[in-house]
């Protein structure tokens, strides 16, 4: 199985190097979206960098210099008739989180600013400017796509899992070379929370040959919310009994802020990251949390659940540049 898993991550590697040298000889090309600034938050390591409440952070900071801001993201297994979905303006929500898919659909939960998913990420990113009047584009993932040209590379390196195994898919989790770097304008260490100063160095050396600026921020935990919005402290679970369930990319970290809040006992449920959630399976889990005191989820699982679930909390996590 190694070996099978090896031969795979290679010619997966090899594709994705045929094709960015492709776009660096300019025999692929992108294209620009005039008149509006797009910042792309993105990674090399698939999933669990921490890019959600990263993409807030961001939204939050142009807000604050009085900018309008616009997110733009695939919306990755969103079922939708149509591939281009304005999934929030500024007023309201207009699709559900089947269509848009999790994520997008959380920025328009936490933030009221248009969301844009698209597959095609230029489409996208000129609806934000001709119709939503945006000044800045913040785009949730996409440094692997480069048919749209971004004015600003921000990639956002897990310091729990900094450099993907060293392989790429799927053997690893590496999504392009380590060398794909080179066409970031900065990095962010994330999760630095996570591990020691040793750890956190370490990372820092191997990443200072790219000539990068690197900035660090923490993954913290901020409170709890209930199915009706209202807000916990996170001292609510110390010494209880505690069941918790997710569907994300690395639900190790979800199972260690859950432990640091110092509950008695912690039984844990996984599915497979962007799971939708059917009936049956929301059924068994409100069945099997009756034997604990509460049932504790992730912000992008709770978008996915419509029946209510007695004793259940949201965690909400937070992203801060330390």
């Amino acid at each position: 199985m190694q070996i099978l898993l090896k031969i795979l991550s290679l010619i997966y590697g090899s594709v994705i190097f045929i094709r960015n040298k492709l776009y660096d000889l300019n025999i692929l090309k992108s294209k620009k979206a005039e008149g509006v600034e797009v910042i792309c938050i993105g990674n090399i390591v698939a999933g669990g960098t921490g890019k959600t409440p990263a993409v807030q952070y961001f939204v939050k900071k142009y807000l604050n210099e009085g900018k309008k801001v616009g997110i733009l993201s695939r919306g990755y297994k969103g079922k939708r008739k149509e591939d281009l979905l304005l999934v929030r303006n500024d007023k309201e929500i207009l699709a559900t989180s089947v269509e848009s898919g999790d994520e997008a659909y959380l920025h328009a939960l936490n933030l009221k600013v248009p969301v844009v998913v698209s597959k095609d990420r230029y489409k996208g990113a000129i609806y934000l400017r001709d119709v939503c009047k945006v000044d800045i584009i913040i785009m949730d993932d996409g440094f692997q796509h480069r048919k749209l040209t971004k004015d600003k590379n921000i990639i956002l390196i897990d310091a729990t899992n900094p450099f993907g195994g060293n392989d790429y898919l799927p053997k690893g989790r590496l999504r392009e070379s380590l060398e794909s770097l080179k066409r970031a304008d900065e990095l962010i260490i994330t999760k630095s929370n996570y591990v020691n100063n040793e750890t956190l160095e370490k990372i820092k050396q191997r990443l200072s040959k790219y000539e990068k600026k690197i900035s660090i921020a923490t993954f913290s935990e901020e409170n709890f919310y209930n199915m009706n919005g209202e807000e916990k402290e996170l001292s609510i679970i110390k010494n209880k009994k505690i069941l918790i369930f997710s569907s994300i990319a690395n639900p190790k970290i979800f199972y260690e802020t859950v432990k640091r809040l110092e509950p008695s006992e912690i039984e844990e449920i996984k599915f497979e990251d962007h799971h939708l959630y059917k009936s049956e399976e929301i059924k068994n889990i409100s069945e099997k949390g009756k034997d604990y005191d509460y049932i504790v989820t992730t912000e992008k699982d709770i978008v996915k659940i419509n029946e209510k679930i007695d004793k259940l909390l949201v965690l909400k996590m937070g992203f801060k540049i330390v």
